[in-house]
């Protein structure tokens, strides 16, 4: 099904827009569930696309990620806001409650700006920081060993290195807690990505063989590397957990050079942001996770009527 915007033309994608899918949204077309582009009526090129995801995230509400980009001179043409709000509507109907922006934008940013104007608002902010190394093992360790002392650990308790753990359970707690797609994560955890996670320092926590935590990160240059994923099941946040995966993790990348971690946190991660003020860490930037609740002019986007008042 086709419909027109201000001498564009709406259309699902085909096979012969494969090339232009991965130049506009950076991945293949099979990437996606439901994939849209905006064509030049005149010209015939594809201008503009925008796709959602496979997985769905569950909180705050359920939903899959979306991915919209309009080439530069065609912005400000109601392109973003018509390939957005229709796909809301497919995806309504498919039993989603909300789109969410598949990738996370910082505060302020030209891309912030953007996904607001898209009627996005923000569900969660994520803080990025920068922490030494160096006291991380001294002050570690003796809490760590101090839990275990007092019997504060479970017995069937386990640190695996992530080359053998179980992947699908490291996506399926991922996808519950963080969200993102899980062939993306595949790929990663498998090293066959150019920022997979490293299997020497990532660390995976099992308890009676189920996997509720774990620290999944990749290095960035010789003396620092970004921790991707920070992860403990609800259940055991804020405690020994948290603790035992970070020394682990920490005396892992030491043994390699590196002096510096980048982590992330989000708002409920508040056992990583007191650990982060505690061990003299500096904040470098805040990006927020934007969902749009469907509903609204979302629900304008009925097949062949896209909304009159696009400006984006």
């Amino acid at each position: 099904m086709e419909h027109s915007v201000l001498g564009f033309t709406i259309r699902s994608a085909q096979p012969r827009d494969a090339k232009a899918i991965r130049m506009l949204l950076g991945s293949p077309a099979e990437q996606f569930a439901d994939l849209w582009v905006a064509v030049d009526s005149g010209r015939g090129t594809v201008v503009a696309a925008a796709g959602v995801t496979h997985s769905r995230r569950q909180t705050p509400l359920v939903g899959p990620g979306i991915t919209v980009h309009v080439i530069a001179p065609c912005r400000r043409r109601g392109l973003g806001r018509a390939l957005t709000n229709h796909l809301a509507h497919r995806a309504g109907a498919n039993g989603a409650v909300a789109l969410y922006a598949a990738q996370k934008v910082e505060l302020g940013s030209e891309e912030w700006q953007a996904l607001c104007a898209l009627e996005f608002t923000s569900c969660e902010t994520v803080q990025h920081h920068e922490l030494p190394l160096d006291q991380f093992e001294l002050q570690l360790a003796p809490l760590y060993e101090r839990l275990r002392a007092k019997g504060r650990i479970p017995a069937s308790a386990r640190l695996v290195p992530l080359a053998t753990a179980n992947f699908d359970e490291v996506v399926r707690l991922h996808l519950a807690e963080l969200g993102s797609d899980s062939q993306t994560l595949m790929r990663r955890l498998r090293g066959e990505a150019p920022d997979s996670f490293s299997a020497r320092y990532s660390q995976v926590l099992v308890i009676d063989d189920q996997t509720v935590g774990f620290i999944l990160a990749h290095r960035t240059d010789r003396t620092t590397a970004t921790v991707d994923a920070n992860v403990l099941a609800p259940e055991f946040r804020n405690g020994w957990a948290n603790i035992w995966l970070k020394l682990e993790a920490t005396r892992g990348a030491l043994r390699l050079g590196i002096t510096k971690f980048i982590f992330t946190s989000f708002d409920h991660y508040t056992d990583t942001r007191s650990f982060t003020q505690r061990f003299g860490g500096a904040t470098s930037k805040t990006v927020a996770l934007m969902h749009r609740p469907l509903g609204g002019s979302a629900a304008q986007a009925v097949a062949g009527e896209p909304p009159s008042d696009l400006a984006t």
